[in-house]
């Protein structure tokens, strides 16, 4: 997986992807390579996709994806690709949701929530996963949720 020429990493809160060149709302980021798994025999990095089945992080730029409450881009969950959500400037950071694909991001064994800083009005402060949002949070991303998710939602 190499890194597309139309995003850089730079420092951010840790480390961060950056538009090197402007995006267009729907243009195709990058697309997610990975092998696929259970929890189990997954890294924690890895995109959940299905109740026990992840999309393991390759460990290459795509672990510098950050989160934000109003992101600036989405995944396309049937083709696995991040899209812009909307025109994205020359420096800015990309983004998503990662209530989007986490249904929980506290388990028995590890607890991977953390602290917002997105800064956003309608920043969440904890991201703990899908199953900790108001139904009203949970409304205003429905559109962006994995497949998964939305099963989830709708019982």
């Amino acid at each position: 997986m190499r890194l597309p020429d139309s995003i850089e990493i730079r420092e951010s809160d840790g480390k961060g992807l950056f538009a090197k060149k402007s995006i267009k709302k729907g243009s195709i980021v990058f697309h997610f390579d990975g092998r696929i798994g259970d929890d189990a025999h997954t890294n924690p990095e890895s995109l959940q996709i299905d109740e026990d089945k992840f999309l393991e992080s390759t460990a290459k730029f795509d672990d510098f994806l950050n989160h934000s409450c109003e992101p600036n881009c989405y995944v396309d969950w049937h083709k696995l690709d991040l899209v812009a959500l909307r025109d994205i400037k020359v420096g800015e950071e990309l983004s998503f949701d990662y209530n989007t694909a986490e249904y929980d991001l506290i388990d028995m064994v590890k607890d991977c929530s953390f602290r917002c800083n997105c800064g956003s009005k309608n920043c969440i402060g904890e991201v703990r996963g899908f199953r900790y949002l108001t139904s009203e949070q949970k409304k205003r991303i429905r559109k962006f949720i994995s497949p998964f998710l939305k099963k989830r939602f709708e019982q």
